[in-house]
């Protein structure tokens, strides 16, 4: 079983973790231009997902929580909705996960200390994988970071 592993919102991450415990792919969360703002692009994502068979995979969504503000609410709402109903109508079995759930286990820390936790328990677990959004970056990318925490922990619940 494989786990495609979502850190929800338009600065997450998608990353497959595969049974053994490897990454097997990664990408940004695709986004598109709205009159708003930002949103997930669901045809983006669905061209990603295409390349993973759904008898195969569990697709473990990160729920909304914890935002800073109403309007980043109502995005993770909305990004989560979206993410879900494609996730749904492609076939692939769907859990929901709160970021508190994984978090508690995996990073042992304060909520106030996720971040750099996460950074670090990824270079123990995956120690030569490449953590930055593109080859310019000089700033390690949380969305990564937390996707791939999420599919480690799903692969380790065997959900």
């Amino acid at each position: 079983m494989n786990y495609i592993a979502i850190d929800n919102g338009v600065s997450g991450a998608l990353a497959i973790i595969q049974s053994t415990g490897a990454i097997k792919d990664k990408i940004p969360m695709p986004t598109q231009k709205t009159h708003r703002g930002n949103e997930v692009d669901v045809i983006a994502v669905r061209h990603f997902l295409r390349n993973c068979p759904p008898e195969y995979h569990t697709v473990v969504l990160e729920e909304p929580g914890g935002s800073k503000s109403a309007r980043a609410a109502s995005s993770m709402a909305g990004s989560f909705g979206r993410l879900h109903a494609l996730s749904l109508l492609m076939g692939y079995k769907f859990i929901r996960i709160t970021p508190q759930k994984w978090q508690k286990e995996m990073l042992k820390c304060r909520a106030k200390d996720t971040k750099p936790a996460a950074k670090a328990l990824c270079h123990a677990l995956w120690p030569l994988h490449n953590w930055f959004q593109t080859p310019r970056c000089t700033t390690e990318f949380d969305g990564f970071h937390d996707a791939c925490l999420i599919g480690e922990y799903s692969r380790r619940h065997n959900l």
